[in-house]
């Protein structure tokens, strides 16, 4: 029996792709386009796109920042953690409203970001956006990481949780 909801996709494991980093790359990034770029996630009610530019070796900016970490755009390393992950991003967003799915909003910068977080492990940030032109809202896929260290963990619980306490009414 699995320990992951049923909602939740296996892992993509780098062993399934014979240690091969180029094909394994190649699978991640098909997975993401598939149920991200081709097949447009939608969260509460709007769609949700994925930033393409600046590209790096035919992939967008997106999907990189999905799988890599670092402080450094240009020096983010892959993250096997992340890549292996790449399918709980869509899992996250269409299932949100699960009792394992943590949501909440705050603003970074200006931008108001919605985070849902898987089972205090894995953190999917959506922006919001507004479409002047067309005059519509939109959401934005910022990132999506594990949450592994304490140090993490403990910050976004006091994000969650001011956020609640604010929500509620005296």
């Amino acid at each position: 029996m699995s320990e992951y909801p049923e909602w939740i996709p296996n892992f993509i494991e780098l062993d399934e792709y014979g240690g091969d980093w180029r094909e394994y790359l190649e699978a991640v990034y098909k997975y993401f386009c598939d149920e991200l770029v081709y097949n447009k996630a939608v969260f509460k009610n709007a769609d949700v796109g994925v930033r393409r530019i600046p590209e790096t070796d035919g992939k967008g900016f997106g999907f990189w920042h999905c799988i890599s970490e670092g402080k450094k755009e240009e020096s983010r390393i892959p993250d096997l953690d992340r890549c292996k992950r790449i399918r709980w991003i869509r899992a996250v967003i269409d299932n949100y409203q699960e009792p394992q799915v943590d949501y909440w909003q705050n603003e970074r910068g200006r931008e108001k970001c919605h985070l849902l977080w898987y089972d205090e492990t894995y953190l999917v940030v959506l922006a919001e956006r507004h479409n002047k032109q067309k005059g519509n809202r939109y959401y934005l896929l910022k990132t999506a990481y594990c949450t592994f260290g304490e140090k993490r963990k403990a910050a976004l619980r006091k994000e969650r949780d001011a956020y609640y306490k604010s929500r509620r009414r005296p």
